[in-house]
């Protein structure tokens, strides 16, 4: 009896080990920022929207974040505000999801897994375009779908709205940077957990120097 304990145990113990040891891993290759090619500069400015993990599991009804499922319902009449005059005048709407395939890792938390209701896109978000982007790390450029749009569409500002401020778009941030992609933050359209946390990441990327708009100025700035 005493060698059955001990065999669950340790059993019991490997496991946990294999998981946490998993969860490193992936963590760490999901927060790794790509390089990329930089883009050829071109006079006219052509703008694309990104909007970024506004997804069932996160924001909606399969949320396990009371944070953003309590955020959910204004910043989503905000986004797809900006998303509805980013379509009218032909600016293209690309639209991040984030899937999680590892196996390991949805049995720690399911809400994202692959094929599963929470990965897909907030059923209250109106869907401007057919581009949709699948990515399971935090830069959605590991996606190089992501880049194949932008540059087929000779993208060279793109204006960013979603979530988490300071986790996946801010990872996405960078890798555009890296790109040399003019950047443009919509301060209202954009969460962070705390909202403080999203105060410091925006006076962050202002001293970056990149811009700052409110939805107003964003939507007003597309009639001038």
């Amino acid at each position: 009896m005493k060698r059955i304990i001990i065999s669950i145990v340790f059993i019991l113990v490997l496991g946990v080990l294999v998981l946490v040891v998993n969860y490193v891993i992936w963590d760490q290759s999901s927060s790794q920022i790509s390089q990329g090619q930089p883009i050829i500069r071109k006079e006219t400015t052509k703008r694309a929207v990104l909007v970024i993990d506004i997804q069932e599991g996160i924001t909606g009804k399969s949320s396990t974040s009371d944070f953003f499922r309590m955020k959910s319902e204004g910043l989503i009449s905000v986004v797809n505000r900006i998303t509805d005059s980013s379509a009218r005048n032909t600016i293209p709407v690309i639209y991040v999801k984030n899937e999680i395939s590892n196996p390991l890792i949805n049995i720690l938390n399911s809400s994202l897994a692959k094929g599963s209701p929470g990965a897909e896109l907030d059923s209250r978000l109106k869907v401007r375009s057919d581009y949709i982007v699948n990515k399971d790390k935090g830069d959605a450029f590991s996606n190089p779908l992501l880049d194949s749009i932008l540059i087929n569409n000779d993208i060279n500002k793109l204006v960013f709205v979603g979530l988490d401020l300071a986790e996946c778009v801010n990872s996405t941030i960078l890798a555009a940077d890296n790109r040399k992609y003019d950047i443009c933050l919509i301060s209202d359209a954009l969460a962070a957990n705390p909202d403080s946390l999203k105060d410091v990441m925006l006076d962050k990327f202002k001293q970056r120097g990149f811009e700052i708009m409110s939805s107003n100025e964003y939507v007003e700035s597309l009639h001038k």
